[in-house]
């Protein structure tokens, strides 16, 4: 079995800013360790071995490749080149953007696209490869027929009854893993989608658009064993329930359990429990991933935040206060002016927070912001879907002036975080080792 995670050559993994353990394929890898088989991994984000040079000296029986939907066209070509030097292995397709648009990846040399997220089930299949015989209709399975491809319907799976992720080889890799100035991380996962509707959110979709929370009992297992001082929970939100983060903290004390911790948080809820935000500080949480999104009322209404701009001040001003990191993740609409642009800068420098994130926005396929506007993309092509690039046609100002306003609002508040002692990690040295890097896996894709 040889696991695979796509390449992504964009600004966060080529600089290294942001990177990731391959969390998916581990929990796959877990369940193919437990039920016997051999697992190999092939990670595009770190490796420097030619992809094709992996295939042909592993041989797999399998290869199984999960991806975003920016990685749509570098999925695509990891299958033909494992079906080209490796004519008899078999191709299995798997992730969020399986689970939401499958239909986009019949490639000819895929054999099966699984949207559902049960290890169990993706075992069963490999069992029924491995004995010659046709797969039941697992849930959500989907497989090429004479009369084209058809799948089983999607059915949600027991996120409890997911097994330990195998981070065997996490250590090896380590160096890689980190989220700006925190490193290495490691990265765990204790719920999936999110019970609010934002119209622009792509994780709400997940999971059949229903949120599951993992029990507690099962978090904490996997916290005890979690390699790295430093543990991202990337949950859409993790403080959603606040019985459920109490019960947390409180384990957390029980075990003895010590960790850093980063995580997605609302503004409401930091805004709205100021005790419980000040005991998870205390407990570790060193920084909070907060969707401010907006520096008016009016677009907060419009996105159906459910928030205002006093709360959002009120959560800058609380976690500044405890001493730990708010990134502000904002949006930069189509629909900008000049003055937006500047309002929104302008918001930054007269809030206490170092680390400001704007993406520009973007229909996100299987959104209802998607089927809203998608006779208006100004280009198909997923790989420009990065939250980085213009996909729609701005309302006052050319394409050009545009991108470059939002070039120049990211490198102001990029000069803005430096001075206020964010981006530690980045010195000459960093920069010169991470463009080295990024030239080594550049040719990786072949």
């Amino acid at each position: 079995m040889l696991l695979v995670r796509p390449r992504v050559l964009n600004a966060m993994t080529v600089f290294g800013a942001i990177v990731c353990e391959p969390l998916e394929l581990e929990y796959l890898a877990a369940g193919c360790k437990n039920a016997g088989m051999e697992v190999l991994f092939y990670d595009g984000v770190t490796e420097y071995r030619p992809f094709s040079g992996v295939v042909r000296e592993t041989r797999p029986d399998v290869v199984a490749l999960t991806g975003y939907l920016t990685q749509e066209k570098e999925m695509a070509e990891y299958v033909r080149l494992a079906k080209t030097v490796c004519p008899a292995c078999r191709v299995v397709l798997g992730g969020v953007h399986a689970q939401l648009c499958w239909e986009r990846l019949t490639f000819p040399e895929v054999d099966y696209i699984c949207r559902g997220e049960s290890v169990d089930d993706f075992v069963t299949l490999l069992r029924c490869l491995d004995r010659g015989e046709a797969p039941p209709a697992l849930p959500g399975l989907c497989r090429r027929t004479e009369a084209g491809w058809q799948s089983a319907p999607y059915v949600p799976c027991d996120i409890d009854a997911l097994p330990l992720p195998d981070r065997s080889g996490w250590a090896e890799k380590a160096h890689w893993y980190r989220y700006t100035d925190f490193a290495p991380i490691s990265t765990v996962k204790t719920a999936v989608s999110c019970p609010f509707s934002c119209t622009f959110c792509y994780g709400r979709n997940l999971h059949g658009g229903v949120y599951q929370a993992r029990r507690l009992d099962l978090v904490l297992d996997e916290l005890e064993k979690v390699p790295g001082e430093t543990v991202f929970l990337v949950d859409s939100d993790f403080l959603i329930e606040e019985g459920r983060v109490r019960a947390f903290l409180a384990g957390l004390e029980a075990r003895g359990i010590r960790k850093k911790f980063i995580c997605y948080a609302r503004a409401d809820f930091i805004a709205g429990h100021p005790d419980l935000t000040e005991a998870l500080c205390r407990a570790g949480f060193v920084m909070f991933l907060v969707g401010i999104e907006a520096a008016q009322d009016g677009r907060l209404d419009h996105w159906n935040k459910g928030t205002s701009t006093a709360v959002n001040d009120t959560c800058v001003k609380l976690l500044h206060r405890l001493g730990a990191e708010c990134v502000a993740l904002t949006i930069a609409d189509p629909s900008f002016t000049s003055a937006d642009f500047r309002a929104l800068f302008r918001w930054a420098k007269t809030r206490p927070v170092r680390c400001v994130s704007v993406q520009v926005l973007t229909p996100l396929p299987a959104t209802p912001f998607y089927e809203a506007r998608k006779w208006d993309l100004l280009t198909e092509d997923f790989r420009k879907f990065d939250l980085a690039h213009l996909v729609l046609e701005p309302d006052h100002m050319s394409r050009a002036a545009f991108r470059l306003r939002y070039a120049w609002l990211l490198v102001r508040l990029a000069l803005l975080g430096r001075a206020r002692g964010a981006y530690r990690f980045v010195t000459p040295g960093w920069v010169v080792r991470t463009l080295w890097k990024g030239l080594r896996r550049w040719g990786t894709l072949k």
